[in-house]
């Protein structure tokens, strides 16, 4: 038997790493026609929003942003701000964070306009980042009430909100994420009396090690907040730009981008149904 030739080895392998390129390359070009369809879908959504309620003057859908401290709540509005502007490079912070341990570095809410890349138009989405809620063995349903209700620092006044994001932490001691998960009744029952939709982000994805024990988290999450809005997600952090001299360049990554728009486009979603609603009440009690 004729064994094959050294040039016809090197062919066929060339051959196949040609085709292995291609298929990545085609896959590639499909994520970035995902995230540019739902980028876009999200502009459209907002300027049919500011059509709709008075033009220019009209305020974009405000989003609060809430949760337990070091859980990733201001890292999750930094993520948003960088998928929807469509960034690329170093980490741009909007808010400041802190690693666990430290002080909080949010001490009073804080408004910041999330503006949608785009040609022409302005769109934006207002995430409006809370102060940490207590500590879950001391959270009550008063400061849950108050997180809600807020108030603006630096003496200007900020947006009502229009929708609520609560933000958990997958990793992390057990027992800390155990008496969270406990409280999510108290936080949606508080949530949900305000007219507002709840939706609840697990970040730090990657402490998840197994399918199973996702779906586990997200059926007790789902279940206890009374929400099918559940998703998880691994935020883009300023941990890897710590060189002084050579500020790190943060790699966007697909799923983070993807999820993240998602939830934004589900917000804006609450956001309209939350101005309807309000609308309809205005005009009742007026006649």
């Amino acid at each position: 038997m004729q064994r094959p030739s050294l040039r016809l080895l090197i062919e066929l392998a060339a051959a196949a790493v040609t085709g292995a390129a291609t298929l990545l390359a085609f896959r590639r070009c499909n994520r970035d026609e995902a995230i540019v369809s739902l980028r876009c879908e999200i502009r459209d959504a907002l300027l049919l929003i500011r059509r709709d309620n008075g033009g220019p003057i009209a305020h974009p859908p405000a989003v609060l942003v809430t949760g337990f401290r070091a859980n990733g709540k201001s890292s999750f509005v930094n993520t948003a701000c960088r998928a929807l502007a469509d960034e690329v490079g170093p980490l741009l912070l909007r808010v400041e964070t802190a690693p666990p341990g430290s002080r909080p570095a949010t001490i009073a809410r804080r408004a910041v306009r999330a503006a949608v890349a785009a040609e022409e138009g302005e769109a934006a989405v207002e995430l409006l980042d809370a102060p940490a809620l207590p500590e879950a063995v001391r959270l009550t349903r008063a400061d849950v009430e108050a997180a809600l209700v807020g108030g603006g620092g630096g003496g200007e006044a900020a947006p009502v909100a229009e929708c609520v994001v609560l933000v958990l932490r997958c990793g992390g001691p057990a027992k800390e994420r155990n008496l969270a998960v406990r409280k999510l009744p108290d936080i949606a029952g508080a949530v949900r009396e305000r007219g507002l939709n709840l939706v609840v982000v697990l970040t730090h994805k990657k402490a998840i090690k197994t399918i199973q024990q996702a779906e586990e988290l997200r059926r007790e999450v789902a279940f206890r907040a009374r929400t099918d809005c559940v998703y998880f997600i691994e935020n883009y952090t300023s941990s890897s730009m710590l060189n002084i001299r050579h500020p790190g360049i943060i790699k966007n990554s697909f799923e983070t981008h993807f999820t993240v728009l998602a939830i934004i486009r589900q917000c804006i979603e609450f956001s309209k149904s939350y101005r309807s609603h309000s609308s309809r009440e205005i005009s009742i009690n007026k006649n």
